[in-house]
């Protein structure tokens, strides 16, 4: 009876350690992707800055490119939650939309949207994030990732 307890109780703790290192684990996951997608963006911009300084660059009436090129980068830079071939890159935001900070849509529902959004009004380039949950969750990583 008391060695039956005891590999219960063992059991038991080992299930408790393993759930707990389930989430530790999904929680450092979802950092790694949150900084992965940082730094590509990051990337991205420093690239559109400099691209929009050149001289001679197509730019927006507010000094900004209006189109940018996945040739400008080797390798391109990824939204680590969206790394499929067959979705678009980035989308450039029509001139209708002014100087918007970010797009209408924060998170990918379709495969028809792209990964990043610019907008060469304001120089805004965000992150789309994944469709979580709920609404609060997906703007808290959308706040987070494109802090």
């Amino acid at each position: 009876m008391r060695s039956t307890l005891n590999v219960l109780t063992i059991l038991a703790a080992g299930l408790l350690v393993l759930g707990g290192w389930r989430i530790y684990d999904d929680a450092r996951q979802e950092d790694r992707l949150t900084q992965s997608t940082r730094l590509a963006k990051d990337r991205i911009h420093a690239e559109i800055r400099l691209r929009s300084a050149l001289a001679g660059a197509s730019v927006s009436r507010t000094g900004w490119i209006q189109r940018v090129d996945p040739k400008w980068f080797s390798p391109l830079p990824q939204n680590a939650w969206f790394t499929s071939a067959k979705q678009p890159w980035i989308e450039i935001a029509p001139e209708s939309v002014g100087r918007r900070q970010d797009p209408s849509e924060i998170s990918i529902t379709h495969p028809s949207q792209a990964a990043w959004w610019f907008n060469p009004n304001s120089g805004s380039l965000r992150a789309r994030v994944p469709d979580l949950a709920s609404r609060s969750a997906t703007r808290a990583l959308y706040d987070l990732v494109n802090q």
